[in-house]
């Protein structure tokens, strides 16, 4: 379970820093097409802008949700603990 956690957190991470670069190019192209005149371009445009801001919102809640249930999962575990698959030898002298 903690590997799919992880991958869904770098797949969160690059989403939540890729999606506000498309959301200006997206928002500006809008205000291009609405300067030259292109109204139903700019409605489309701002239509878009909604979509990828509310997946924005949800890929940085995700974010911060997995990364959160990470935390305080602990670090991972490779084995079993120290000292638990060790036979201590017996004390010298005896």
């Amino acid at each position: 379970m903690r590997d799919g956690l992880r991958r869904f957190l770098l797949r969160s991470v690059l989403l939540t820093l890729l999606l506000p670069v498309a959301l200006a190019v997206v928002g500006g192209l809008g205000g291009l097409l609405s300067a030259v005149g292109d109204r139903a371009g700019a409605v489309a445009c701002g239509r878009v802008c909604l979509v990828v801001g509310a997946a924005w919102l949800m890929a940085l809640a995700g974010t911060v949700t997995v990364g959160g249930l990470l935390a305080l999962d602990g670090p991972p575990s490779h084995g079993p603990p120290p000292g638990r698959d060790r036979v201590e030898p017996p004390p010298a002298g005896h």
